[in-house]
């Protein structure tokens, strides 16, 4: 089975009908670095997809998957690390697009364009491994609500807020 690093384009025309082509994902160090990077991870280990791709229509093939990973991020109210193990069905269609030119209307909606002839594996894993995980991870014990400082008597809008206080001489 080919393994690939998260770069990988795969020429659509290279599957055949009735064949099933079967390959890996695994990132390179410089690849978890930018994910880290583009997704504001503080880890990602053992990162893994493997995938298997069909033509399954004129113009139309599935890719079929799963995705492993440990993935590491921060608490969105203490900024704690939180650890996270991913395992996640991958279940994409590609199509290539026609021209304008073309009368027949077909409803894609749940399809992903071929990119100049290519499936995007790379990209289809990176946005597949972002919709498996929590997307606002909250450790057990953060509080509900975040408690805002008291405001401080010596702002620069200080003045301002004495002239809103109403006036109390009664």
């Amino acid at each position: 089975m080919p393994v690939f690093s998260l770069t990988a384009e795969l020429a659509a025309d290279s599957i055949k009908p009735d064949a099933t082509y079967r390959c890996k994902i695994i990132p390179s160090e410089a690849e978890i670095d930018m994910l880290l990077t583009r997704f504001d991870y503080i880890a990602v280990n053992d990162l893994v997809a493997e995938l298997k791709i069909r033509k399954v229509a004129r113009e139309c093939w599935d890719v079929h998957g799963r995705l492993t990973a440990s993935v590491v991020q921060s608490c969105v109210v203490t900024g704690e690390p939180l650890a996270e193990s991913v395992d996640f069905t991958i279940e994409e269609r590609y199509v290539r697009f026609f021209d304008e030119s073309t009368s027949v209307e077909v409803d894609l909606d749940g399809v992903e364009p071929l990119k100049n002839g290519f499936i995007d594996l790379g990209e289809m894993v990176m946005q597949s491994l972002a919709l498996a995980v929590t997307a606002w991870p909250r450790a057990t014990d953060a509080n509900e609500y975040v408690e805002l400082e008291p405001v401080k008597r010596d702002h620069p809008f200080v003045g301002l807020a004495a002239i809103k206080q109403p006036n109390d001489k009664n």
